[in-house]
């Protein structure tokens, strides 16, 4: 054999070393190659985490607009529910000022003790008529003669001295009706009310 066909030994020697070599590796090696297979895991397995908490952030979002949603509808049908229960309100309150007439009528007669039963029991039948249809309607009259004055019930327009046995800020007279509608005060009452001078 000629020694150019012989294998050279450095050359076979730096082959059969390369298996060996690559057998041989560094743990650490190793270990840089798992963590490099391992990272794009943990990516995603943040990339979810962070799209479960915006899921849940929107979740409450959701369940607080429901909420505020919710709350508006059952204040606009409350407002609602008030303004048909208040809406013949101006009607009832024109019509105050015939009842004052009518109540007057009747006081006047009564001082006139003459043969006018027929036209008084006529005028009576029309007030209790009058009053029936308000009072289903919701107006009630306030009552005063006899109370203690309450600034919200009341409107004081005369004060006489407290005569003996009466108390401070009692109502001695009642000079006009005042009316509640359903439970709003819509006109006090008129009254004189003796106090302490």
């Amino acid at each position: 054999m000629m020694e150019k066909d012989r294998p050279n030994p450095q050359e076979t020697a730096g082959t059969e070393r390369e298996p060996a070599e690559e057998m041989n590796m560094n743990p650490d090696e190793e270990n840089m190659g798992m963590e490099s297979e391992e990272k794009p895991g943990n990516e995603l397995e943040m990339q979810l985490a962070q799209k479960n908490a915006e899921v849940e952030e929107l979740k409450e979002r959701i369940l607080r607009l429901h909420a505020d949603f919710d709350n508006y509808r059952k204040r606009t049908n409350k407002e609602k529910e008030e303004w048909f229960q208040y809406a013949s309100q101006g009607v009832v309150i024109n019509l105050l000022p015939v009842l004052d007439n009518l109540e007057r009528a009747l006081g006047s007669m009564e001082q006139q003790v003459e043969d006018k039963q027929g036209l008084m029991a006529g005028v009576n039948m029309i007030y209790r008529q009058l009053m029936d249809v308000l009072q289903r309607e919701g107006l009630q009259p306030i009552e005063a003669l006899g109370r203690l004055f309450d600034p919200l019930l009341h409107e004081a327009i005369m004060q006489v001295p407290v005569e003996e046995g009466q108390e401070d800020n009692l109502i001695v007279e009642e000079l006009r009706k005042g009316y509640r509608f359903k439970d709003k005060v819509i006109r006090p009452t008129m009254v004189k009310v003796a106090k302490n001078m």
